[in-house]
């Protein structure tokens, strides 16, 4: 089949993607501020506390999805289809992560980025760990997070593991 934008794979995004004015709307301002408030999840014991840091349907479809190589109309792939996928591992690392933490009070130490992906609208920052020191005083590391997706200063969960 004729795939006109199939250099976007290469690349990693869509270089046709139009601007967007759609925000993360409540998401925390800063790393610190969203790893302050997975460590407050993560105490809470409830996995839907991570799934409010985390990237909305409405906000996958209209920032991130055009973006994403997959996106390109040879590939015959929908934005739902993604969701669905990503919504599972969103869904998934929570619960994961909740029961790895323990029911530990956590203070955040720093979040760490390996590498950060510039698109059009966003950027994807990959390779999290979250250092946190619990209540008997031991630093943990938290590697659950894959991905974290920042929009003009506002941060949420992009990708768990599972």
């Amino acid at each position: 089949a004729n795939d006109p934008d199939s250099l976007d794979e290469v690349l990693g995004r869509r270089r046709n993607a139009k601007a967007v004015k759609i925000e993360f709307h409540g998401a925390p301002r800063s790393f610190d501020e969203l790893g302050r408030a997975v460590c407050a999840a993560l105490q809470s014991g409830r996995p839907d506390s991570l799934m409010s840091l985390s990237l909305r349907s409405d906000e996958f479809r209209v920032i991130l999805w055009p973006e994403f190589p997959a996106s390109r109309p040879a590939t015959g792939l929908r934005w739902d289809d993604a969701w669905q996928i990503l919504w599972g591992h969103l869904n998934g690392g929570s619960v994961s992560a909740v029961r790895e933490a323990e029911g530990h009070d956590y203070t955040l130490i720093e979040v760490h980025k390996a590498r950060t992906r510039e698109h059009r609208n966003f950027r994807l920052h990959e390779g999290i760990t979250l250092t946190a020191r619990d209540n008997e005083g031991t630093l943990r590391s938290f590697s659950f997070i894959r991905a974290i997706a920042e929009r003009k200063g506002r941060f949420r969960i992009y990708s768990m593991r599972d």
